[in-house]
Order: structure tokens, then C-alpha cells, then sequence
């Protein structure tokens, strides 16, 4: 597959998530007291230790970039990823998985071990996130071929490469010179806090779509309108919550910010316009992967020229079929009604 095939190309962080449900008392394994959802970075050889002890562990090729491209390709979109791994198994593993998917894994192999994600969850209990980039974090500009980002039609950004300025700045400056259209899922909402600034130079010059959880988009709202600070939520609606954000759309057809909101469901801001789009709550097996399915239905719908609100739909449709497993790795027929429907002509 050569760079003029594809449609949609991520570029991040390649980890392997490591999932794991932890019964009983688990205080002999290391790092229990990892903190919840925000996360915490160790090293190579503590992760290997702690896979080592895990009951059951469910392997699984993450990233946010990886997993909305793996996602978009069963729904019929040509795409690939660019990351950096090591030599090793996991790197083997991540590679078969895109593979295994229709991506085309784009990788730079490394002297270092690639990287992982673990999230132990225990019933009852908040998961606890541990993660080690290793080889992740090896990616550079100069593994960015020019052709590959001349060719494609939209670039996905992994969110928590957005601090290796470098990097980023190469990939926009050669999505500009050829007017490739650029996607941005801010990965979390201390991202959101650290890069605000640049988050909002880019809607106001790139042709951008922009993807926020709940949590990422009050945090940009909050620095967009720093009045938002002195009131509570009970003072404000979710419309007034969000209105930095329509604000922020008002220019031009760019930017577009989708917002997800979980159970309930997106909102999407484009042309000074709200487009919302409720859907159905059901109890999740685990939620991550979610927000990255929401970007891989919308960004395959985008692409197929949907309506946003058919974007968003399909976004949120693509993350209820994710939550109700662990990870991103979803056999490609239980996907097949959504690719047929997007193959189907307007």
C-alpha cells in the first residue's frame, strides 16, 4: 500500500495496553498504590515486572492515534499509523494487530522496548493506570515522510504528543504546505491545561478537527473565558458551559470541536452552530478506547461527506460497541452494518 491509499494517517504514541481485572487482595503486586485515571509513568523494567504478576493480563495495540485509525480502517477507511516501537514481541504484537485490522503500520523500530499502558481494575473500584512510552517516545520529525502527509487527506494527532514541539510543529507545517486537513484529540485534560495556547492558535488557523472528553473541554473553556472560573455549575447550563467553544467556531468552516460527553453523548460546534447528538447509556465492561472510537466513527463518517450530526452519531455508536469490551480489538464483522451504511452513496 503506497501513500497515495491512504485516506487517514495517525501519528502517536504506539503503546500496548494491558488489561487486567484484579481479584481479592492484590497489595504483593507492585505499584498497587498507581494512581487512578490520571496516570502515572514508570520504568521499562517495572512494567515488565508487573505484566510478569498480573492474572490474565488482555494484550491489546493502544494509543489513542493507534486505536481511532485501527477502528476507522474495519469501517472501511484507508488508513495507517506512524509510531515508534522496539524490537521485541510487543512490537511484533502492535504490528500484526494494525495489520490485522486493514491499517498499515508505518513503524520505526527502535533499541528500546516498546512501550505499554496497564490499567488494573478491581471491582468497585476507580482503574489505576500505569504507563511506560519507552520506544513511544523515540518518534521523531525526521520519521515523518513528506509524501505520506501530501497524500492523505486528514492527519491524526495523538493528543499526548502535543509537548514534543518539535514533532508537532513539522507535521503542521508540512499538513499546511499541502492543505492536509489535521485531527487533534487532546488526550487528557492536563494536556489541555499545558497546551491551551497553542490548542487555540491552532483552531484559529489550521483546518482542524478538534476532539474533547467532558473534563478536556471545560478546561479549554476555562482558559478561552477565564470568567467561566468564578461561577459553579450550578450556575451555568451545559449551552452556556460550551459557548467559548461555538464562539471559537464562528470564523470558518474550521474549526470543528466535538465534544465527548460519555452517556451523554456528543456535541459538536462548527460555524458558530451546536449540533448534539444523545445516545443510549449502557453499563460499560471498560471505557477506554471510547473517546478514540467517537473520533474513529466521526472522522469515517467526515470522510464519506456525512452530515456533522451523522458524524457524531456514528461516533457515538462506534464507542458503545468499544465499551462493552476491553481495549479497541473488536472483531471487524461485529462492525460490518456501520461500514456497509458508510459505503452506501449519499
Amino acid at each position: 500500500m503506497n501513500g497515495a491509499d491512504f485516506e487517514l494517517v495517525g501519528i502517536g504514541n504506539a503503546l500496548m495496553d494491558v488489561f487486567t481485572a484484579l481479584q481479592g487482595n492484590t497489595t504483593d503486586l507492585p505499584l498497587n498504590d498507581a494512581p487512578s485515571t490520571s496516570g502515572r509513568h514508570i520504568g521499562p523494567d517495572q512494567l515488565t515486572e508487573l505484566v510478569r504478576q498480573l492474572p490474565n493480563p488482555i494484550l491489546c495495540a493502544g494509543g489513542g492515534a493507534a486505536n481511532t485509525v485501527k477502528l476507522a480502517a474495519q469501517l472501511g477507511i484507508r488508513t495507517a499509523f506512524i509510531g515508534s516501537v522496539g524490537q521485541d514481541e510487543w512490537g511484533e504484537h502492535f504490528k500484526w494487530e494494525l495489520e490485522s485490522t486493514g491499517a498499515a503500520p508505518l513503524l520505526v523500530y527502535t533499541n528500546r522496548p516498546t512501550g505499554g499502558c496497564v490499567i488494573l481494575k478491581k471491582s468497585g473500584e476507580v482503574p489505576k493506570i500505569v504507563a511506560s512510552p519507552s520506544a513511544a517516545l523515540e518518534l521523531g520529525p525526521e520519521h515523518i515522510q513528506e509524501n505520506i502527509v501530501r497524500q492523505a487527506r486528514l492527519i491524526m494527532l495523538d493528543g499526548y504528543i502535543l509537548g514534543r514541539t518539535a514533532l508537532v510543529d513539522h507535521i503542521l507545517q508540512l499538513a499546511e504546505r499541502y492543505g492536509t486537513f489535521i485531527a487533534i484529540d487532546a488526550g487528557s485534560e492536563q494536556m489541555v491545561q499545558a497546551h491551551a495556547e497553542r490548542l487555540e492558535a491552532y483552531c484559529r488557523t489550521k483546518p482542524l478537527i478538534l476532539f474533547l472528553n467532558e473534563a478536556e473541554a471545560r478546561a479549554f473553556c476555562s482558559y478561552l473565558d477565564p470568567r467561566l472560573n468564578l461561577l459553579s455549575d450550578a450556575d451555568l447550563d451545559e449551552e452556556e458551559r460550551y459557548r467559548p467553544l461555538q464562539n471559537l467556531t464562528r470564523q470558518d468552516i474550521f474549526p470543528i470541536i466535538a465534544v465527548k460527553l460519555g452517556e451523554k453523548g456528543g456535541r459538536v460546534y462548527a460555524k458558530g452552530e451546536t449540533y448534539i447528538a444523545p445516545t443510549q447509556a449502557i453499563v460499560p465492561f471498560d471505557t477506554t478506547g471510547a473517546g478514540d472510537a467517537f473520533a474513529a466513527g466521526f472522522i469515517a463518517a467526515w470522510l464519506r461527506d456525512r452530515s456533522l450530526a451523522d458524524c457524531a452519531e456514528l461516533g457515538n455508536q462506534l464507542a458503545r460497541e468499544i465499551i462493552r469490551i476491553p481495549g479497541t480489538r473488536i472483531e471487524t464483522k461485529q462492525l460490518a452494518r456501520y461500514r456497509r451504511s458508510l459505503a452506501l452513496p449519499l
